[in-house]
C-alpha cells in the first residue's frame, strides 16, 4: 500500500479514487499497474499516468551500457506512454519483453482506439 495518495503525472485525467485503485493494482516488475493506469515509484510517493490521459504507446527493445560507451550491454525493453495530446511522454524500463506486454495489454483493453507499437523482435544481449 502506498504511504501517500499517489498523484497524477498528467494533470488532464486523475483518477476518482487512486489509493483504491493502486490497492488493486498488480506488480510488472518495479511498477504496477491496474486496468485504468500505471504507478510509478517517485519521490515523496508514488506517480501514476492515467490510461484515459494516453495518446499512443509503443514498446522497443535497447539495451544499458554496463561499462561507460563501449563494451557490455544490459537488454532491456522500454515502455513509451504518450499523453496529453503527444506533448510529453514518461518511459518505463523492463528488464523482460513479457513485462511491457503486461502493461501493453492493460492500455490496450482501457483503449482498444489508441495507437499501439509492439516489438516484435525477441530480445538478444549485444
Amino acid at each position: 500500500m502506498a504511504i501517500f495518495t499517489p498523484k497524477p503525472l498528467a494533470q488532464s485525467h486523475p483518477l476518482e479514487d487512486p489509493n483504491r485503485d493502486y490497492s488493486a493494482s498488480r506488480r510488472a516488475e518495479q511498477f504496477r499497474f491496474s486496468d485504468r493506469a500505471i504507478y510509478f515509484p517517485a519521490f515523496p510517493g508514488t506517480r501514476y499516468l492515467s490510461f484515459a490521459s494516453l495518446t499512443r504507446a509503443l514498446t522497443r527493445n535497447t539495451s544499458l551500457p554496463l561499462t561507460g560507451c563501449c563494451g557490455k550491454a544490459l537488454p532491456v525493453t522500454r515502455l513509451r506512454l504518450y499523453y496529453d495530446d503527444g506533448e510529453f511522454y514518461q518511459d518505463f524500463t523492463f528488464e523482460k519483453l513479457a513485462n511491457a506486454n503486461l502493461v501493453l495489454d492493460a492500455v490496450a483493453a482501457a483503449r482498444p482506439d489508441l495507437p499501439l507499437e509492439r516489438e516484435e523482435r525477441p530480445q538478444t544481449s549485444i
